[in-house]
């Protein structure tokens, strides 16, 4: 079973056993292949910082095409094999997956909300990376308070 360490953060891959390792391992290297490329072809969107030459019109060409290739094929195995690995977890760990998860939609909600009000004010028009970030500050809040009510 995983262990939860440095104060919710994240889980002791030295703590599972071999498939289980396999299952995560796997899981967050093709997530973190496909990442890069995500972000790739989100800076060729409207508002990203490659869309300087493409006057609006969506990137089509062969390196956005792969990006988004990559992607799918990328995100479809990661999702596999952490879905693998979640089933064969405790209740405890399945309990901190889904408060990390809950916490972090509630930070993209109420920080995206508050990040969307002001943007108006600073000529400032939040795209994904912003809403990504409050998703990522709640999950993390959302860790810091499991380990307090749960683990401590």
């Amino acid at each position: 079973m995983a262990k939860i360490s440095f104060y919710g953060s994240w889980i002791d891959v030295k703590s599972l056993n071999k498939k289980d390792k396999k299952n995560y391992v796997t899981s967050m290297v093709f997530f973190f292949l496909g990442a890069p490329a995500w972000g790739f072809q989100l800076a060729g969107g409207e508002t990203g910082f490659l869309s300087a030459n493409n006057e609006g019109d969506p990137n089509t060409g062969i390196l956005f095409t792969f990006a988004r290739l990559a992607v799918i094929v990328c995100g479809t195995i990661a999702i596999t094999f952490y879905t693998k690995f979640v089933k064969t977890q405790d209740e405890l760990f399945k309990r901190y997956h889904d408060y990390v998860l809950s916490w972090g939609s509630l930070g993209f909600v109420f920080l995206g909300i508050a990040i969307s009000l002001a943007a108006p004010y600073f000529d400032f028009q939040p795209s994904y990376y912003e809403f990504f970030l409050a998703f990522a500050i709640g999950a993390m809040i959302g860790g810091a308070r499991f380990h307090k009510e749960y683990l401590k």
